[in-house]
């Protein structure tokens, strides 16, 4: 069989899958290898770090989302051409398995070695009995090798790797180098900051070590699961705007497979959002929609003065726009172009963050245009310590332009802010499908709620979007 690529999966959350994932994708592409980089289960965070390395989109990998089929047509897919992929897991590696979901399922689906990363810290020899209990666990795909993160010495990577080969277990392919453990990844809010955030010379740190980390795996054995380089690898460079601007991988995508004959001949734009407080988007949403003949133009609400010309609709996604929420109030010339936008009954959609924006404000300020954001919704926002709501979640169509889509689609909540004010003519925009409660706000042209729709899962969606845009388009 062809090698195309491995799965870094770990025992939980915070064992180092993300610098491992970046280390690879660093280190094969300073070999010459091009990979495609996927993220398993719903995130938005990890795969912007992903991309800010391999320079080009990550693709999410969700069994909740789609079929074992589709999930794997969707893989070969995207890593035609190259290498092969770098897939990193979800949580732990069985975590999800009485659903189906597990990064081992993902992994057995698609019939591709693992890469078991688990922190060494306050360990040694123990770590080769975790290692057997997983590798015992559950018959399926082939461990690759194991990587211990959390390193203290030379000295300690070896009683790892003794232990391991006393055991017959998986061999080591490495460790991250010492020193590169504190402080790689600053924190904001519920996850990571966006790539870059921390300005130039913490995005160069950073880059060295993962070029450090790098160089501490075993590539003999990595290199294995993966192709012969039949495509350049990206170039990198330690300073400038490349290191900073982390949509540079969506700005610059190559959208040529939506332009083949398969695609709609529509014209159609949609203005999406992005900047540094909206980031939360599935990249498989927007191919879905170019092959619906929807063409995709970006702009920043924190930046630009003014919308996209000629736009049929706009789609503000998710990320950390209360965060920057004085920098949005502050900019009146966009907030008026969206709220001009609004009033003019095309179609608007918004998930969680983008929520936010079209509320007037945050709760805790003081009311005044110093401060107040778009205000479609009569509803304000506060933000807590504490999740509100985590998990999956599938919906129907309620109230507003998606009314007529057919049957569901699915998606993921994941939000600690809460919503207070609200009227009377609000509607529900979507229903959930466990019990039938509604999820959002529907208002003239405006779709809005905490959701995170994963369109691909009913492409039929992608179709109601596209004649909605169109209909606001010739009305």
């Amino acid at each position: 069989m062809t090698a195309r690529g491995v799965v870094v999966a770990g025992a939980g959350s915070g064992s180092g899958k993300t610098l491992v994932t970046m280390a690879l994708l660093w280190g094969l592409a300073q070999r010459g290898f091009s990979v495609h980089p996927f993220k398993c289960g719903p995130d938005f965070i990890d795969p912007r770090h992903h991309e800010w390395i391999a320079r080009i989109p990550s693709g999410n990998l969700d069994l909740h989302f789609s079929e074992p089929s589709g999930l794997r047509e969707r893989f070969d897919r995207q890593v035609a051409g190259s290498s092969g992929g770098v897939v990193e897991g979800v949580m732990g590696l069985f975590d999800g398995l009485a659903r189906g979901s597990s990064t081992w399922d993902i992994a057995r689906a698609l019939e591709l070695p693992v890469i078991l990363v688990l922190s060494a810290q306050g360990m040694a020899e123990t770590l080769a009995a975790l290692v057997r209990g997983i590798v015992l666990h559950r018959e399926g795909p082939h461990f690759l090798g194991v990587i211990a993160t959390r390193t203290g010495s030379d000295r300690h990577r070896k009683l790892i790797a003794d232990a391991l080969a006393a055991e017959g277990l998986p061999a080591s392919s490495g460790a991250s180098c010492p020193g590169t453990k504190p402080c790689l990844f600053p924190s904001a809010i519920w996850g990571l900051c966006a790539p870059g955030e921390q300005g130039t010379e913490e995005a160069v740190r950073l880059r060295q070590a993962l070029s450090c980390a790098a160089d501490a795996l075993d590539w003999s054995r990595i290199l294995s699961a993966f192709s012969p380089p039949s495509v350049p690898a990206p170039e990198f460079r330690e300073s400038g705007e490349e290191c900073t601007d982390f949509t540079r991988a969506w700005r610059t995508r190559n959208t040529t497979p939506s332009h083949s004959s398969s695609r709609v001949r529509r014209f159609l734009r949609l203005g999406v959002a992005l900047d540094e407080a909206f980031w939360f988007y599935y990249p498989e949403n927007w191919e879905l929609f170019e092959k619906c003949g929807i063409d995709i133009v970006f702009f920043s609400p924190l930046r630009d003065r003014r919308l996209p010309p000629d736009c049929d609709g706009l789609y503000l996604g998710g990320g950390y726009p209360e965060r920057f929420s004085r920098e949005l109030a502050l900019n009146r010339k966009m907030i008026e172009e969206v709220r001009q936008f609004c009033a003019s009954g095309r179609p608007v959609y918004a998930e969680c963050g983008g929520l936010l924006y079209l509320t007037e404000g945050p709760l805790q300020e003081e009311a005044g245009e110093e401060s107040r954001l778009a205000g479609i919704f009569p509803l304000r926002y506060s933000m807590g310590d504490r999740l509100k709501r985590l998990g999956y979640a599938e919906v129907t169509a309620g109230k507003g332009f998606f009314s007529e889509a057919p049957g569901s689609v699915r998606g993921h909540l994941f939000h600690n802010s809460r919503l207070s004010g609200g009227g009377t003519d609000l509607q529900g925009a979507f229903l959930h499908t466990s019990d039938g409660t509604s999820e959002g706000f529907a208002m003239n042209g405006v779709v809005a709620s905490y959701l995170h729709l994963f369109f691909p899962s009913n492409p039929l969606w992608g179709e109601a979007l596209a004649r909605a845009l169109e209909k606001g388009r010739n009305d």
